[in-house]
This record gives C-alpha cells, structure tokens and sequence, in this order.
C-alpha cells in the first residue's frame, strides 16, 4: 500500500461518516417536523414519543464515530505492515545487490591474481625462500630421576626443514644456517655447512626434494638437536631460478643438466638422507 492508496481509504472513510452523519440530521429535522404538526393538530406529546427520535440519532451519531475510530485504526494498522514488507522487500533487494557486488570483486581479485601468476610464469627469473625453526632445548627422559639428563645424540630432537619452490624451477643453492636462539650474531655469520658437527646440533650431509602439488616440490634439509641448555634456531634458504612456462628449460636442457652437474652437491637426490 502506498500514500495514494492510504489517502484515498481515508477519502472514502470520512464521506461515508459525513453521509452518515447528514442522514442523521435528515432525520432529526424531519422527527421535528412531524412533532411541530402534531402539536398544530392538537395530538398529545408523550415522553416517549420525543425522546424516540433523538435517541435514533444519537445511536447514529455514535455507530458512525465508532466505524470511523475503527476504520483508521485498521488503515495505521495495515499501513504499518505494508511498510514493514516495503522495507524487507528493500533490504533484501540492496543485500542481493552488495553480494552480486562482491561476488564481481572477488571473480576480479582471482582473475587479476591469475594473470600476475601467468606473467611471472611467463618471465621467469631469480628467486629464493627462507625457512626458519627454532628447536631445544633437549632433555632425556630418565625413570627414577630427579632432573632429565641432556640428551645424545642419538636422543637428539629432529626437525625437517622445507621450502617450496615452482615445479620447473632449477635450484641453484641450498644453504644453511644454525645459532643459538637468543644469540644477537647476524645470520650470515652462521651459515653452517651440510653434514657439519656445530658442537651439540647438525643437518642433513645432503637435501632432499618431495613433491608438493602439480605447481610445487620442496627442497628439504634435516636437522638434530641436542643441546640440553639453550634452544637452537635453524635456518634453511632455497634459490633457484624459475623457467618461463613457454618451455624454456626443454629447449635448453643441455645447459641444465651441465649447470646440475656443476652443483652436484646441493641438488636434489632422490631419497631422504636422515641425520646420523
């Protein structure tokens, strides 16, 4: 229901009142007249008689107040639930409109973050991915003992590092890291290198690869802790360098088996060499 509608309801309330009420002094005028003759013509007025027509109009005046209080009561009323369903049915149409809005951003976004991965597939170029993890300290467990003993290193705790790098890519170095965790030495200054005893802590004599997901492999390292007194933090650092998408690394594989070979040392091996 709009304004008109309302307005035209309220129209149509007030002159049916308005008839009513006209009706009403119709007949009140003419209950005078019949009383005026019968007192020319001398026909005696009895209490009845009188009060007869004023009481029809007032039940008239007071029926026609009584429709009319309740006909505007039921139009707020029904005006009140049109505009309720006016507003819902405008909510739900602005909701449907911010989440066909976002549903478009959000098919941009996938669409603009695609298109920057093709492009960087398509470029190719240097890369490189840091993994760090902290490790320790290492305490044994011992039964009927007051306080844990360090552990060997065959007790040692042992993590393994990962970091992922595109499919195609060829590695082309794998280094390593190790310090204590609250040491302040900056981390070139603790490069370590593959299979190196650093005291209470070593990794792996080799990386090693797995594979990922069908756009992924990663190039692992272990490492075995076990100092009993600080915690160690180990950090494992990939570069490699990706291969256009057109097939370049096909097209040039003589150069990259030559290049693997001049780096046999840190390149991918097929199994898992697990730390002494």
């Amino acid at each position: 229901m709009n304004l008109f509608d309302l307005d035209d309801r309220v129209t149509a309330a007030a002159v049916a009142a308005t008839g009513t009420i006209i009706g009403a002094v119709i007949q009140l005028r003419a209950a005078w007249r019949r009383e005026v003759s019968e007192r020319a013509r001398g026909t005696p007025m009895t209490k009845k008689s009188r009060r007869g027509p004023v009481l029809a109009v007032f039940l008239l005046v007071f029926a026609a107040g009584v429709g009319g209080f309740a006909f505007s009561q039921y139009l707020v009323k029904q005006w009140d639930r049109d505009s309720a369903a006016a507003v819902r049915g405008e909510l739900q149409q602005q909701l449907a409109q911010i989440n066909a809005t976002a549903q478009r951003l959000e098919r941009a976004t996938q669409g603009e973050h695609e298109q920057a991965a093709h492009a960087d597939a398509d470029r190719g170029g240097p890369g490189d991915v840091t993994v760090t993890m902290t490790v320790g300290p290492c305490h044994a467990r011992a039964a009927g003992a007051d306080a844990a003993p360090p552990c060997s290193e065959q007790e040692a705790l042992r993590v393994t590092l990962c970091g992922s790098v595109p499919s195609s890519a060829v590695v082309n170095e794998v280094s390593v890291y190790a310090r204590p965790e609250d040491s302040p030495r900056p981390w070139p200054e603790s490069r370590a290198a593959p299979g190196q005893d650093l005291g209470q802590a070593r990794f792996s004599d080799k990386p090693f690869e797995r594979p990922e997901s069908d756009q992924t492999r990663q190039v692992c390292t272990a490492f075995a802790d076990w100092d009993g007194e600080h915690a160690t933090s180990a950090r494992l650092v990939v570069k490699y360098t990706a291969a256009p998408a057109s097939g370049l690394r096909s097209a040039s594989a003589a150069t990259t088996a030559a290049h693997e070979e001049a780096h046999a040392t840190v390149m991918p091996i097929s199994e898992q060499v697990k730390v002494p």
